[in-house]
């Protein structure tokens, strides 16, 4: 066994070597595709090894589990992390991958061979790193206690092989890939070897099932959380991704593609899952056959005075509204969108509290009315660029109803729910000539006529 003084050395000519490196790339200005790949691909491998040394060194931490005791630490986690100045999850993680890749002895002092011998000569062979370690030893761990020797050998060496690209053999097979696109074809590795099969973990993942929604915030956000099923969490990750990548039509016989700002929108990926996630439970309370709640299709309700609606005076901004299952109040101009939308439904009171309407026919599109707005200004929302379909959309009262604006087919359109949020903030207009809706905003400085109805097109 080789002393610490003669660690300590080659440590010390290793680091004065890295120290030449270091000085080398800070010098390359390189930038061309075939050096840096070259260059990334021969540092890693550099990396890999520092990593399997790192491995190396905490065999006596694994070997005896009082050392970190002895050393002055409550267990050889903290030792580590401590020593190594990493938090306690990496030193976790390189504790559990010197375990398996470590000879251990017995109480007798026979030698014990590594419990993951694959494992171990790849680490040392520069093929693996930390993370494809932790992912191959994890998974294994996972079904050691089920699956056959065996069978255990020929998954872990299977692992390795598609880790590192390499046959058992050494030769090249194919190119390696990255850990995330690696853990599903482990994963699949481990089903097949699991004696068991793919069932216990299904069964347990339906017990874990959950969905939760909280307490409003202070600014009436309302955090959800849980653990969706594998089909129900893809079915919405593609809803969502469908809504992201749904085609743009555009009528490039009215607009010049180029023009339309496409590019300028503010809203984060989150922001806009979120509103597509709006999108689909507003077409989902609306859908037939879809449940339904105190006798009708699932609705938020909102409440106003009918005085505080007519106040012309109120500031757009003033809380005149109250929504069912909230504390918050709500504006005005989020009342007035409320009373446009589909999915919504505003009950005006006296100031006694008697309902005197529940969104009469007077403030509410029909659905004729809206099939209307499809058959005219085509299927989709009425802001260019916008792919939202129809089935998602809410009418808007281009002059709004507290303006004496009709709710009649000649001054409605459909927008989504994102721009039906910013219609009286921007930086899209919207106006009716003629009993047909125009536009501008980014890139149409001029009112522009929304879209062209397909059979004009023909």
């Amino acid at each position: 066994m080789l002393s610490s003084e003669a660690i300590t050395r080659q440590v010390d000519v290793v680091a004065h070597d890295l120290a030449a490196l270091i000085e080398l790339l800070h010098g390359d200005s390189s930038d061309t595709v075939g050096p840096v790949s070259d260059v990334v691909a021969a540092v890693e491998s550099m990396g890999r090894l520092a990593d399997c040394a790192r491995v190396r060194v905490l065999a006596p931490l694994v070997n005896d589990p009082m050392l970190g005791e002895h050393l002055g630490y409550p267990s050889a986690t903290a030792a580590l992390a401590s020593l190594a100045h990493i938090s306690e999850r990496s030193a976790r993680a390189r504790l559990t991958i010197a375990g398996a890749v470590s000879a251990g002895r017995t109480i007798t002092g026979a030698a014990l061979p590594a419990t993951c011998p694959a494992v171990s000569a790849a680490l040392d062979a520069g093929g693996l790193g930390l993370d494809a370690a932790t992912l191959i030893t994890t998974e294994l761990a996972s079904i050691a206690g089920r699956a056959p020797a065996d069978v255990l050998d020929i998954a872990e060496t299977v692992m390795v092989g598609l880790a590192t690209g390499l046959t058992p053999n050494g030769q090249a097979k194919a190119a390696a890939v990255s850990v995330d696109f690696l853990a599903g074809e482990i994963r699949q590795v481990t089903a097949a070897a699991d004696p068991d099969g793919a069932r216990p973990r299904e069964e347990r993942a339906i017990r874990r099932r959950e969905f939760r929604l909280g307490t409003a915030d202070d600014d009436g956000l309302i955090p959800a959380s849980g653990r969706l099923l594998p089909e129900i969490g893809v079915l919405l990750a593609g809803l969502l991704e469908a809504h992201r990548r749904s085609p743009r039509f555009v009528d490039h016989s009215v607009l010049n593609a180029d023009d339309l700002g496409l590019s300028t929108d503010p809203r984060t990926p989150g922001q806009r899952r979120h509103d597509a996630l709006g999108e689909i439970l507003i077409a989902a309370s609306a859908a037939d056959g879809a449940p339904r709640l105190d006798g009708q299709a699932v609705t938020v309700l909102v409440t106003v005075t009918a005085a505080d609606l007519a106040n012309d005076a109120g500031l757009e901004s003033d809380g005149i509204g109250t929504m069912a299952g909230s504390p918050f109040p709500v504006s005005r101009c989020t009342v007035e969108r409320f009373i446009d939308a589909g999915g919504y439904r505003a009950v005006t009171t006296d100031e006694n509290g008697a309902v005197t309407a529940i969104s009469s026919p007077q403030r509410c599109f029909t659905p004729m009315q809206r099939l209307g707005m499809v058959a005219r200004d085509g299927a989709g929302c009425s802001t260019p660029g916008c792919t939202s379909p129809h089935y998602t959309l809410q009418a808007h009262h281009v002059i709004p109803d507290r303006d004496g604006g009709p709710t009649a087919l000649d001054n409605g359109l459909l927008l989504c729910f994102w721009h039906h949020q910013q219609v009286d903030t921007g930086p899209w207009e919207y106006r009716m000539v003629a009993g047909l809706p125009q536009v501008r905003g980014p890139g149409i400085p001029d009112w522009t006529r929304t879209r062209t109805p397909l059979a004009r097109i023909a």
